[in-house]
């Protein structure tokens, strides 16, 4: 084998993804609420975009006439009647650098009067008041709740310290992680003073918090309730094994009380929080703001986007007379460079609107059953499917339904959930692994407490229903719906 260094040529096809592709890509992905925050940073980076009030459209519609509304209509005629491509590369309208530079040539008067004409979402009806962004509010955490009541409960200040490092070191469930003497060897402090500042902690609100393990916070909490010599708290205390395996026999025969008596007890428990931490703040408690809209008119189906808190945004035609002028050529270099960026923007943005409705579209003709008659009629359904439908790559369709979320006559819904695997039923139909979960929740609901049914009762009472599923397949939905087993689901 020659090992000597050396120049060879060689040709091969590597797919790029240029900077505008990257962009095209990025605003087809992103939820509503991130595209209005990306447009009002464009907005301030790049000086050729401008909010579209509605004041300044109404004032040119009025002023440019019919024919530009005449142009409007031929370049949306184009646009609806562009064969669309199965590459997802084509999905996003991407220029070449032969294109880059051919735009340089072009008549910028022109241009510019088309795009300022062709403000995106300028057909979009708008609130008079911009919504206004939620102020976070600085709230006192929860250890500063707990130290407030320490200072009120206690005056020692040795123990004070002692109890504000253990409210420091809680857990997020609320719970001790050290033990008494690694606390007292980290703080140098003897080992009583730490367990009388234990106590202390212990006695304040929520009920059950600093406790060491979950027996002893349900313990808390009953001796909190004056119940530290009720039934309820000797299970905890001696038959606490058996009552996470729900084997409510055996504590009933090791304590010797009735069932009426262990019933009540259970039930006293089962009111208890094995997590005691509460956040005063909360956090963000996750409000979903739908990207789609389907309303039903006249028996079908309409889908529409979700976008009136999206900034219009159009080209600033006050550019015009810079190039116009032909003053200085690197002035006029910024301003061309900023034009295509912000004509990029426009234009993904646009293509963005129309993937999302016609996939959207393509999801509600699929999934026509459910809209009608519920998840009990959702079909088997695959992105490929939906890509070959609208004419588009898979990986668009990924993107396109990632994170994002549609509401409908039913509820909202993440555009993920009307995509599920199928079950073959007895006549030879499919139907979706979702339409299944739903039966075998309804199965659950109506099965006897004191005897649940097991998996295997389960698979079997859905093939009597029709449909062909293994006890195996049985636990596997039970656990993707976070349903216990039949043996953890046993009442008293």
């Amino acid at each position: 084998m020659d090992m000597r260094p050396g120049l060879h040529l060689r040709m091969s096809q590597q797919l790029v993804m240029t900077p505008r592709l990257q962009m095209a890509l990025k605003i087809l992905q992103v939820s509503t609420m991130e595209l209005e925050q990306f447009l009002k940073q464009e907005l301030l980076q790049n000086p050729l975009l401008e909010r579209a009030d509605e004041e300044e459209e109404a004032e040119t519609e009025a002023s440019d006439g019919s024919d530009e509304s005449e142009e409007a209509g031929k370049s949306e005629r184009e646009a609806e009647s562009a064969p669309a491509e199965k590459d997802e590369a084509a999905d996003e309208p991407v220029k070449t650098e032969e294109a880059d530079t051919a735009a340089e040539d072009l008549d910028w008067d022109d241009y510019l009067d088309d795009v300022y004409a062709h403000a995106y979402g300028q057909n979009l009806e708008r609130e008079e008041d911009e919504r206004l962004e939620r102020v976070p509010v600085a709230v006192a955490t929860f250890e500063d709740q707990l130290k407030h009541q320490l200072h009120v409960e206690c005056d020692e200040d040795g123990l004070i310290g002692i109890a504000e490092y253990i409210i420091d070191e809680l857990g997020r469930d609320g719970y001790v992680k050290d033990t008494v003497e690694g606390i007292a060897s980290a703080l140098h402090a003897p080992l009583s003073a730490v367990e009388r500042a234990l106590k202390i902690v212990q006695s304040l609100d929520p009920a059950g918090i600093a406790a060491r393990d979950i027996r002893e916070c349900l313990l808390l909490q009953l001796e909190r309730k004056g119940m530290s010599d009720s039934v309820a708290a000797k299970v905890v205390t001696t038959c606490f094994e058996e009552l996470k395996a729900c084997k409510y026999d055996q504590i009933r025969r090791k304590l010797g009380v009735t069932v009426d008596e262990l019933r009540s007890a259970i039930a006293e428990i089962s009111k208890l929080d094995p997590r005691p931490r509460i956040d005063p703040g909360g956090g963000d408690p996750g409000y979903i703001t739908p990207d789609l809209i389907v309303e039903e008119v006249d028996g079908e189906y309409v889908v529409y986007l979700n976008d009136q808190d999206v900034p219009r945004v159009r080209i600033n035609p006050t550019y015009r007379r810079i190039l116009r002028s032909g003053g200085d050529s690197e002035e006029k270099e910024f301003i061309v460079k900023k034009l295509k960026a912000a004509r990029w923007i426009v234009q993904s943005i646009e293509n963005r609107r129309r993937t999302m409705v016609r996939v959207m579209e393509s999801i509600s003709r699929a999934q026509s059953g459910f809209f009608e008659k519920g998840i009990a009629a959702m079909k088997p359904l695959t992105l490929q499917q939906i890509a070959d439908d609208v004419s588009m790559h898979e990986s668009t369709i990924s993107r396109v339904t990632r994170g994002k979320y549609v509401q409908t006559p039913r509820g909202t819904f993440e555009l993920k959930y009307f995509f599920s695997s199928g079950i073959r039923t007895s006549d030879g139909t499919e139907i979706a692994a979702k339409a299944v979960q739903d039966a075998m929740r309804g199965i659950m609901s109506r099965e006897d407490k004191k005897r649940p049914l097991s998996d295997q009762k389960i698979a079997e009472e859905l093939r009597r229903m029709g449909l062909r599923i293994s006890r195996r397949a049985v636990a596997k939905y039970r656990d993707q719906m976070g349903i216990l087993r039949a043996g953890l689901r046993k009442e008293i």
